[in-house]
């Protein structure tokens, strides 16, 4: 590659369970990288912990500040002393970014590790088709390097979303992605994770930026996927660019909150009124069903508090607030839009999957999808 654009690396270094050993292992994995470290801005991104109490600055200035600028590129710290979710303390990375003049920002999170190509990769993708918006890199486990996390998220019509591929070996998913070109040359992905992906500047400044901040976690990189899809972007995954992923499901109540209620943001936003009647019954009943297993797991509490949400005023505020952007930006049909949407919910995480869904649910919902697909405009 003649030309290597600007990158900006959007690295959050919360206070986590393991956020020493994870930072540690993530930024020396950056250190081998072949992409040219004098064109990449190394952007770490930390908020007043809202869960641990832990602050990592300190310790970051000291272990890992010398290296800025020599082993590894130049570094910027983000430190904002306030509690702040994965989607505004990404925004404010973006936000450093489009300062220090970068052309695309890559995403990169806090517990995992590189292959010295990754960026070199990406980037190559991205700059052969100015039409790319977001590339994500193939992702594979931490632990188990040889097995899958995604390659490429796949996106309910109901507006879930869940890693397609989740521990297939790497020659499964390669082979599944050659078998793919042959339809979807360009390999375009439902979603792209916010674990490991590039996004081209110019792309989000025409689509209203990275995040919406007030998704705080979940579906915000379904967003922003969505967002470049529907003025007509590409969202892809490169399989070249592998990055590993020590992932852990979080098993916490509060964040079926956010899976639940952003799921809604993204369906009531992006779809047009003709789609939300026509999957209304299709939405109705898996409601009904999710609210009788937030009954059998526990988290009922939080089911209650989406309830709650979408009988708020400020709820539908903020859901018009972003159909006038979607609107704006729009120029595909929901046809279109939802063209690489998937009829079954194949949730990966034990304390999600349930008999009903994979042998009630799911049938019922692929038929449903059938039909109904074959009615948008």
């Amino acid at each position: 590659m003649e030309h290597f654009p600007r990158i900006g690396i959007l690295y959050l270094t919360y206070g986590t369970k393991h956020w020493e050993q994870d930072i540690n292992r993530c930024l020396t994995s950056l250190e081998a990288m072949t992409y040219p470290k004098d064109r990449v801005e190394l952007i770490c991104i930390e908020s007043k912990a809202w869960n641990t109490g832990i602050l990592v600055k300190d310790w970051f200035e000291k272990t890992w500040m010398p290296k800025s600028m020599n082993a590894l590129p130049r570094i910027t710290y983000v430190f904002n002393d306030r509690k702040m979710g994965f989607a505004e303390n990404n925004n404010a990375g973006y936000a450093k970014a489009k300062e220090l003049g970068c052309d695309y920002v890559y995403l990169l999170n806090e517990d995992t590790d590189v292959d010295p190509d990754f960026l070199l990769r990406a980037v190559e993708r991205a700059e052969s088709d100015p039409k790319i918006a977001v590339v994500q890199s193939l992702l594979l486990l931490g632990e188990q390097r040889n097995e899958v996390n995604t390659i490429g998220n796949a996106y309910h019509f109901l507006g879930f979303g869940y890693s397609l591929g989740y521990h297939w070996t790497r020659a499964q998913a390669e082979a599944h992605l050659e078998t793919e070109r042959k339809t979807n040359p360009d390999l375009e992905i439902g979603y792209a994770t916010g674990a490991a992906m590039l996004a081209r500047v110019s792309a989000l400044q025409q689509c209203g930026g990275l995040f919406d901040n007030d998704f705080f976690m979940y579906h915000e990189d379904t967003d922003a996927s969505f967002r470049p899809r529907i003025a007509g972007w590409k969202v892809v995954i490169e399989p070249r660019s592998v990055v590993y992923h020590f992932y852990e499901f979080v098993k916490s109540r509060w964040i079926y909150f956010y899976m639940d209620r952003n799921r809604y943001v993204m369906m009531f936003s992006f779809y047009r009124l003709w789609t939300i009647f026509l999957l209304m019954p299709m939405i109705i009943v898996m409601d009904l069903g999710l609210l009788g297993f937030s009954f059998i797991r526990g988290w009922w509490r939080e089911k209650f508090k989406v309830y709650g949400a979408l009988i708020s005023p400020s709820f539908w505020q903020w859901i018009r607030q972003r159909q006038t952007v979607i609107q704006r930006i729009r120029t595909v049909s929901d046809r279109e839009l939802l063209r690489m949407t998937v009829s079954d919910v194949a949730f990966q995480e034990e304390a999600i999957k349930n008999p009903v869904l994979d042998y009630i649910a799911n049938p019922i919902t692929r038929a449903y999808w059938w039909v109904a697909r074959n009615l948008l405009y």
